[in-house]
């Protein structure tokens, strides 16, 4: 049932300002299957030009779910997507079509978050810090900017595209959550703090080159768990060394 196959994708909207764009996102989900709205600080999202666009995707208007803060909104998602119009400073992009047989390998064991940014503004680089991986729509360098919901429209479609013309060829297994990698990042900058490594003389550019780094494998909860085994026999050892 074609419908289901992306049924472990979400969309998340991090502070769209034009409510007319979140009822046609709205409509757009519908039309390939995906159902779960996420809205982080929406300026208004229940209007009347909102409900009008979404036609017969207003239950997926009225059932979107809201968060204050996109990092608490992204705390139980396995992987994650964010989207950008602009070529991010060591950061590598795929575009749908590229990352799409990964991402529906992936969504067969694991809940996926897309990330779109403000219609002006797009998703800032503290935004895609928490984000594995980044997509840019191939557009004319002219004016590379697109209207959100065309945006999120052309990123399901190649997913949609991908999982019906070729099935899901392989799955990986469940991930560590957000919340869970955001949590070893944490501890490893620490611990690697204890120890004089801290890259750049500052612990934001450590976190982004390690995040680069990782992110390049898919975490599992064990491999979280085996990286602060690590940290935590740094942190013994530092303080026993300081301690002696």
């Amino acid at each position: 049932m074609y419908f289901l196959r992306l049924s472990k994708f979400h969309v998340i909207l991090v502070n769209p300002a034009i409510s007319g764009n979140v009822g046609s996102v709205a409509r757009i989900l519908k039309n390939f299957g995906i159902d779960k709205l996420i809205l982080v600080n929406p300026v208004f999202y229940l209007r009347s030009e909102a409900l009008a666009r979404a036609t017969n995707a207003k239950d997926i208007l009225y059932k979107a779910i809201l968060y204050s803060s996109l990092e608490e909104a992204l705390a139980s998602f396995s992987y994650v997507v964010g989207t950008t119009a602009r070529v991010r400073y060591k950061r590598t992009v795929f575009s749908p079509r590229e990352i799409a047989p990964f991402l529906t390998a992936i969504s067969q064991e694991n809940d996926i978050a897309l990330v779109f940014g403000p219609e002006r503004t797009g998703l800032k680089n503290t935004d895609l810090d928490l984000c594995q991986a980044i997509i840019t729509i191939p557009t004319s360098s002219k004016h590379p900017s697109l209207n959100l919901a065309l945006a999120v429209g052309i990123v399901l479609y190649e997913l949609f595209c991908h999982a019906l013309g070729n099935g899901i060829s392989y799955k990986l297994p469940r991930l560590a959550t957000s919340k869970e990698v955001e949590a070893m990042y944490a501890h490893l900058i620490n611990s690697l703090s204890k120890i004089g490594f801290v890259l750049g003389g500052e612990r934001g550019h450590t976190y982004r080159v390690l995040k680069r780094i990782f992110s390049k494998i898919p975490l599992t909860s064990s491999d979280i768990k085996v990286i602060r085994g690590i940290c935590r026999q740094i942190d013994w050892y530092v303080g026993k060394t300081k301690g002696g």
